[in-house]
């Protein structure tokens, strides 16, 4: 297998290049972290949760680098110091580039005590400066039954595109990641996959759109009931409603037993948006 290949992104920061997914953890184009910061933790509602809650949970799905977690923690222990933070992680495993990683100011400590952990100790529960960091690793559409009645204040949904990882974005994982999250709290995520709005919206969730960054596609904020706050969320316009609801190819992945390979979602999916443009013609 081709090794992975360290990658200079926007702002400064590192990323790597997957072999298998053929894609890199973060947006050449937005900055690793910038994107991690504007696209996850600035749309996701928390930094205005930790002003009046004591304790904070989140689930991501796909941890990768570390980099989501620890920008989260860095910014909103700054709000809050002495803020309890359960952090929740669902990943396959973790690759050992992460180790060759040293994040800058005001990242640094906190992702060095991160690699450490995971590397030296080989631990995947642990905690960080008042953080309680838990990794389930293996198949998240299995973990995840582990987290029992959680409730979530958000849910970074951060696992490679679904065109690449398509069991991670079905309507039933979806559906999952719905009975564990608050009512008022955010899911939040760089795609903008028609079959993935979709099925949000089939789900029940009030869908938004996120400020680009790096790209001019915005990423996908949904909510329950929850109310945005600050600029970084903003409705959808009318013709993306009418696509979302319209488009042929606006059917969500599905995964019934959840237990199908990648390979089977993809092509059930292009079987059923090309036998419903046959029914159009």
């Amino acid at each position: 297998m081709e090794k992975f290949k360290k990658v200079i992104t926007a702002d400064g920061s590192f990323t790597f290049y997957h072999p298998l997914f053929g894609e890199s953890y973060h947006s050449i184009s937005a900055g690793a972290i910038g994107e991690s910061l504007k696209k996850f933790l600035l749309p996701s509602n928390l930094l205005w949760k930790a002003k009046r809650q004591k304790e904070i949970y989140l689930l991501e799905v796909g941890f990768g680098l570390g980099y989501n977690l620890t920008v989260t923690a860095v910014k909103l222990k700054e709000v809050r110091p002495n803020l309890k933070i359960h952090y929740f992680g669902l990943e396959y495993q973790i690759v050992p580039p992460i180790g060759e990683l040293e994040l800058p100011s005001p990242y640094e400590g906190f992702h060095e005590k991160l690699r450490e952990n995971l590397l030296k100790k080989e631990k995947t529960s642990f905690e960080i400066e008042n953080v309680s960091v838990n990794l389930l690793l293996g198949d998240a559409r299995k973990r995840i039954k582990e987290l029992g009645n959680l409730k979530f204040d958000a849910i970074y949904h951060d696992a490679f595109s679904p065109k690449r990882n398509a069991e991670l974005w079905t309507l039933e994982f979806l559906a999952l990641l719905k009975e564990i999250i608050k009512e008022e709290g955010f899911w939040v995520s760089y795609s903008t996959a028609l079959p993935v709005r979709r099925a949000l919206w089939e789900l029940g969730f009030k869908i938004f759109n996120t400020k680009p960054v790096g790209r001019k596609s915005p990423g996908t904020a949904a909510t329950l009931k929850g109310t945005p706050a600050g600029d970084t969320v903003y409705p959808l316009s009318e013709k993306e409603v009418k696509k979302i609801l319209t488009s042929p190819k606006a059917v969500p992945y599905r995964d019934p037993c959840l237990c199908l390979p990648r390979e089977k979602i993809l092509e059930n999916y292009l079987n059923t948006i090309g036998n419903n443009s046959k029914r159009e013609t």
